[in-house]
């Protein structure tokens, strides 16, 4: 009897602890790296004068956070895709690509030291027939259609919530009971 009311325990604070203790998530390795400009370079829908900057992978390296070389002041946070190559660089590199009619050096992508696999920054393509009337109305159309996701969104995981929050209620709520019965016994 006494090996059973130790099992019901041990149940219980186990249970206990898993509803209390958050989920783990694994985390990659912090990629950084620090690059110094002598003249003006652009990344997507910004150019950034000379100077040192710190380039950060974020979420799997899908985004890129540009920081200044003190930390305190982020110029950007832009999306990436992974750009392969053959071989893994030896140090830091940043890929440059020459500005159009005397645009400012572009950024098409970086590179951590010892990895083959880089972040390359996505620019959108001017179309010569494209208003910025018509751009603005396709991004505020697409700007709707997102909020409105996120608030489906927003809607089926409070609903998601509130079902597995019953269910912990009342299954500690068993859980307890049962506990309390062998204690007294």
């Amino acid at each position: 009897m006494k090996a059973y009311r130790k099992l019901i325990l041990a149940a219980f604070a186990f249970t206990v602890l898993a509803v209390l203790i958050p989920n783990a998530s694994a985390q990659m390795l912090e990629e950084r790296l620090q690059a110094t400009f002598s003249g003006p370079v652009e990344v997507p829908g910004k150019v950034l004068p000379a100077g040192t900057y710190i380039f950060q992978a974020l979420e799997n390296g899908r985004m890129t956070r540009i920081l200044s070389a003190d930390q305190k002041h982020v110029y950007a946070t832009l999306f990436t895709v992974p750009e392969e190559r053959t071989e893994h660089v030896e140090k830091s590199t940043v890929i440059l690509e020459e500005g159009v009619n005397g645009a400012p050096e572009r950024i098409e992508a970086w590179f951590y030291p010892g990895d083959s696999v880089g972040n390359e920054f996505l620019y959108q393509k001017p179309h010569p027939n494209k208003t910025i009337a018509s751009v603005t109305g396709a991004v505020l159309r697409e700007t709707g259609l997102a909020a409105a996701d996120t608030a489906k969104s927003v809607a089926v995981a409070a609903e998601f919530v509130g079902v597995h929050a019953e269910h912990v209620v009342v299954n500690s709520g068993v859980a307890i009971a049962h506990a309390a019965k062998y204690l007294v016994s």
